[in-house]
């Protein structure tokens, strides 16, 4: 089950070295990133990347860590290891967001995960940095693709929006808008005042697109795996290895999401599981990580022999869904 993830921490920032930040251009500002790095500095040496859990992590955040590690290996060349004695690693900590490095950088190497971000498609989002791989909402051609409303960008965060330079990146296929590593369309978004509404800070160009939470691997993003890594590759196998979940539409299914948003529903976590479900567009919940387990709530509300016994709020809720 993926757990709810706060919006302020669910994008992965990716962070630069001075030499990275120089060919950048982007003083000292962090930015976030799905390209790949051309510089083979940057590869893990025999696609072997030696890491090390902090003991601060419980049981259960390490065993979903090591699992979304092992998907990773199960659709590439690319192969996890304990630390032994190796000079290069990560070390994977819960500090102060969800963040990588892009590439190999050498030595002790931070992949900050922390508690909000435990979840396996943040998981493989930040891995893949760290593997070498860029926001693909980032790529030279994005503008093909993709508007960027900067006017409703956050304060100090523009620099997430910024192009790659074509030099520092290889591209052998299309713009690919699932995947994993390109952004929602609320991504950094402001609220507005009057409504309190996020908008939007990327617009697809492309019709029938709509950009929301990837939360698995496209067969793009398998495949370039592969490509780094040095896998064989067949055409038109792309798709065989696909990590999958639950599919999940960004829309409102139930009726009168507005009023339940104005009632405050969308923000009590109560009721989060029903009105990710329901009212998902209007509550904005696609930026917080789909519930992939059985939605306990919406079932008991849905349960005719339970209705008389809800509280007076439940039988609002089941009344306007």
């Amino acid at each position: 089950m993926v757990k709810k993830i706060k919006s302020e921490r669910k994008y992965g920032v990716q962070i630069l070295t001075p030499l990275q930040r120089q060919r950048y251009g982007k003083g000292n500002s962090p930015v976030r990133g799905t390209s790949r790095k051309r510089n083979s500095r940057n590869r893990w040496r025999n696609n072997v990347v030696p890491y090390m859990l902090s003991a601060q992590y419980s049981k259960e955040q390490k065993k979903t860590i090591r699992d979304s590690l092992a998907a990773l290996e199960r659709v590439s060349c690319f192969r996890f290891v304990d630390r032994g004695m190796e000079l290069d690693f990560l070390m994977i900590a819960p500090l102060d967001g969800c963040y990588s490095y892009v590439g190999k950088i050498g030595g002790q190497q931070t992949l900050s995960l922390a508690v909000d971000c435990i979840a396996d498609y943040i998981i493989w989002h930040e891995v893949m940095h760290a593997l070498g791989f860029e926001h693909e909402h980032q790529r030279p051609d994005r503008d093909d693709f993709i508007k960027v409303e900067y006017r409703n960008v956050q304060a100090g965060q523009l620099a997430n929006f910024e192009k790659l330079a074509p030099y520092e990146v290889d591209y052998n296929d299309s713009y690919d808008y699932k995947s994993i590593m390109h952004y929602d369309s609320h991504a950094f978004g402001r609220r507005d005042p009057s409504s309190n509404v996020r908008l939007a800070t990327m617009i697809p160009l492309r019709k029938g697109i709509n950009l929301i939470d990837n939360l698995q691997m496209s067969p793009a993003d398998i495949r370039r795996l592969k490509e780094l890594s040095n896998c064989k590759v067949s055409k038109g196998k792309s798709n065989e290895n696909v990590i999958e979940k639950d599919s999940f539409s960004c829309e409102d299914r139930g009726r009168n999401c507005e009023r339940l948003e104005r009632d405050g529903f969308c923000s009590k976590s109560f009721y989060r599981k029903a009105m990710l479900k329901n009212c998902a567009a209007t509550c904005r919940l696609c930026n917080e990580g789909i519930m992939n387990a059985p939605d306990e709530r919406v079932t008991a509300l849905k349960s005719e022999d339970k209705i008389e016994s809800l509280p007076c709020e439940d039988k609002v809720l089941l009344t306007l869904l």
